[in-house]
């Protein structure tokens, strides 16, 4: 009876991890839909023109790393 607990154990955590990865991927694959990242103002306002949305201009250089929150 205890190789049969044990097996029901290894394959409920084996789904619970499956579960929650494909979760996971699932949830990343929607912030990639929803952020739009521009290399130069002049595309980011283009874009932000033709769909109507506003811009979030964050804005940090490498000698800001003691900002919290920049880097």
């Amino acid at each position: 009876m205890a190789p049969v607990k044990s097996r029901r154990f290894i394959i409920g955590v084996f789904l619970l991890v499956f579960c929650s990865a494909a979760a996971e991927v699932g949830a990343q694959r929607e912030l990639r839909r929803s952020i739009a990242w521009y290399g130069t103002w002049e595309s980011g306002l283009a874009a932000a023109k033709e769909s109507g949305r506003p811009i979030l201009l964050v804005s940090a250089a490498p000698h800001c790393h003691q900002v919290p929150g920049m880097w």
